[in-house]
């Protein structure tokens, strides 16, 4: 029997004023200010490849990741706090989203808010639509203007195909520009000539009801190859802390290709895209006994053609275009198209010198609701918005390479705050063997969105929402909203021994400005308007320890530190921003993983974790295991079994503090044949 939600903001409420309720939870948690509602990498430095003889730690510290500088670098000398979660790992954890993968992450915050959306952040700032991420899917950057947030439930691809997540903890602008403010996340999926052959799944569990996914790779010729992928997924309703059905189940499906050619010497054209469709329950109320259905679709498809790969000196152009449409009912709509063209240079201009430029220009043009239909409206309802950038890196090295200095800024024009300019400085010395640190100096913005600018909430008439508001438009947004800031210093050690230990420290000290805050609220407006009415102190650190004592063992564990400090700025009427910043993210985060080869054929995968209360939403602390064991039939057949959150029944991640739903313990077993 489905038990039918009886939390205190659904039980009695009408269609419209449950609207303006969600509507405001929503616009809350889109704002940081009220509590209304290439191989394996075992962690940065150590890892745990698929055949667990096959990479050394002196190996592995040659990982080439991309995300630091544009360009290849070893992940030992790379002059951030760079984490990189590899396919493998992915794999071998259970993940069955990337949202999920990348809990993985050691400092990285990520809450699961109910079955289908999550809150994610780095080093603060966390909400359901966290805006100060530049998260990218092979070089396709994935955030919507409207909020700056990211859709992370129907962010999603083949997960075998994932190469690699390269994680920046920190600011990575001077590069990626507005909204790389606190972190970077760079999906990269596997090059087509790497995944010739077919891939089938299936499985079933408590929470992921049924899941499929296939794929299938092909030779082109003696220059090419192209892969499809198509999956499905039906998923459970999470629950209250109550118990009682949360009403939110959901299905998504999609499907995909990626095709590589080398048809020129030294040349490289990728072209690649996706499509897919979702369909998201909300609750069941006494009022409108009916579940109401949030739909999602979209489509892209992108372009790269790039020369020089792996040499000093080389080009990439790419071109993409992404079309997507959602709607709420009863609470907003939105279609988007985005077409995006970018262009970068690597010249070297001697033995020690390499100088990076790149320039960019990007068109989105949206459709939003309109009231009666929609509770929370923009201003106007159709807009286009036009970003044009450039940016400009040199990169010296001295003391015959042990020492490297990276300067550069990010140059960008906007429209709603005009030209913006990014600018960093890195340093990054390897003092001696097995032993790297480095220190950077940043300046990041998050420009506005429409959100910030356009936003207005809809109150029917006759008599509006009984209780919040009075009958008609009132506009949120602030055409005049500014920048926010942020000044970041970081500071960061890595130790390995011939032992296979290894330590990775980072350190930060970062200082915000102009952070939105909702100001001058009164009885003819109870919304008010917003403005840049905060500015914040945040301090702490990552550490992560590796250690691989034997081919069949790899163990990491890992802690990280937030503290946030929020004061109003002069003349600033907002008086709940502060607690809401400085509680929405955890203080505190440990966690300990382990990966194992018991026995022949055997592999098990460990992840323990700790999570700190979040005051802001009266989310208590908690920790929990997820463990995975599989076996391998034969060499074309793996059965695993996926257990996730299995210390309670339920827990709360994230939410808002009168409605609170919780995440529940779940299993899955699969069945994976690869031919």
């Amino acid at each position: 029997m489905t038990r039918t939600a009886q939390h205190p903001s659904s039980k009695q409420d009408p269609p419209y004023r449950r609207a303006a309720r969600f509507a405001a939870l929503a616009v809350a948690m889109s704002l940081p200010c009220h509590a209304a509602a290439d191989d394996d990498a075992f962690l940065s430095i150590a890892a745990l490849p698929s055949d667990l003889t096959e990479l050394s730690l002196e190996q592995l510290l040659n990982i080439e990741v991309t995300s630091v500088s544009k360009r290849p670098e070893k992940l030992s000398s790379a002059a951030a706090a760079i984490y990189v979660l590899t396919g493998d790992q992915i794999r071998r954890s259970g993940a069955r989203r990337i949202a999920d993968a990348l809990r993985l992450v050691p400092g990285l915050e990520v809450a699961q808010v109910d079955a289908r959306t999550y809150a994610i952040s780095a080093r603060g700032f966390n909400s359901s639509s966290a805006d100060k991420l530049q998260v990218l899917l092979d070089g396709r950057t994935v955030y919507t203007p409207l909020t700056s947030a990211v859709f992370w439930d129907v962010l999603d691809t083949y997960m075998d195909d994932i190469e690699r997540i390269e994680v920046i903890r920190g600011p990575g602008a001077t590069l990626w520009g507005a909204n790389a403010v606190n972190g970077v996340i760079n999906i990269v999926t596997r090059n087509a000539h790497d995944t010739v052959g077919t891939v089938v799944s299936a499985g079933g569990g408590t929470e992921v009801r049924a899941a499929a996914a296939m794929r299938s790779g092909v030779q082109v010729g003696h220059e090419g190859a192209v892969r499809f992928y198509a999956k499905s997924a039906d998923r459970d309703a999470s629950e209250f802390t109550d118990g009682s059905n949360g009403g939110d189940s959901s299905r998504i499906t999609q499907g995909g290709f990626r095709g590589d050619w080398a048809p020129l010497s030294g040349k490289n054209l990728t072209v690649s895209g996706d499509l897919y469709s979702a369909r998201f329950n909300t609750p069941p109320t006494s009022s409108q006994p009916q579940n109401q259905t949030t739909t999602a679709s979209g489509a892209n498809v992108l372009a790269r053609w790039a020369s020089g790969d792996g040499q000093p000196s080389g080009w990439t152009l790419q071109a993409y275009f992404d079309h997507y449409q959602r709607y709420i009912p009863n609470l907003y709509s939105e279609q988007r198209d985005t077409f995006d063209l970018d262009y970068q240079q690597r010249l070297p201009m001697s033995t020690a010198n390499t100088l990076m430029f790149g320039v960019g220009y990007r068109n989105s043009r949206d459709r939003t609701g309109e009231p009666p239909e929609n509770a929370v409206v923009f201003l106007p309802a159709a807009r286009t918005l036009d970003v044009t950038s450039a940016f400009v890196q040199d990169q010296h090295s001295l003391l015959d390479g042990r020492v490297t200095i990276t300067v550069g800024s990010k140059f960008e024009y906007n429209d709603f705050t005009g030209f913006e300019a990014q600018p960093g400085v890195r340093v990054g010395w390897q003092a001696a063997e097995g032993l790297f640190t480095w220190a950077a100096i940043s300046r990041a913005v998050r420009t506005p969105n429409r959100l910030d600018s356009d936003v207005a909430i809809y109150c029917p008439p006759p008599d509006g929402f009984p209780g919040a508001c009075g009958p008609g438009l009132f506009g949120l947004g602030n055409p005049e909203f500014e920048s926010e800031t942020l000044l970041a210093y970081e500071w960061g050690l890595r130790l390995w021994s011939e032992s296979q230990l290894s330590l990775d420290l980072a350190t930060f000290y970062n200082q915000y400005d102009r952070l939105r805050s909702q100001e001058g609220a009164n009885a003819g407006n109870p919304f008010g308007s917003l403005g840049n009415g905060y500015q914040v102190d945040g301090y702490g650190g990552e550490l992560v320890l590796g250690w691989n004592p034997s081919p069949d063992l790899g163990v990491q564990a890992s802690y990280s530190l937030l503290k946030l400090d929020a004061d109003a700025k002069p003349g600033s009427t907002d008086t709940s921003t502060g607690r809401t910043i400085e509680g929405s993210s955890p203080r505190h985060q440990a966690g300990l993983r382990i990966s194992a080869r018991p026995a022949d054929r055997w592999s098990v995968d460990a992840f323990l974790r700790y999570v700190d209360n979040l005051p802001a939403y009266e989310v208590p602390a908690y920790t929990e295991l997820d463990l995975r064991a599989a076996y391998q039939l034969n060499p074309a057949l793996e059965l695993s079994l996926s257990g996730r959150n299995l210390l309670s029944p339920r827990h709360a991640e994230f939410g808002s503090s009168n409605a609170l739903q919780s995440i529940e313990r779940s299993v899955f077993v699969e069945l994976r044949w690869a031919w």
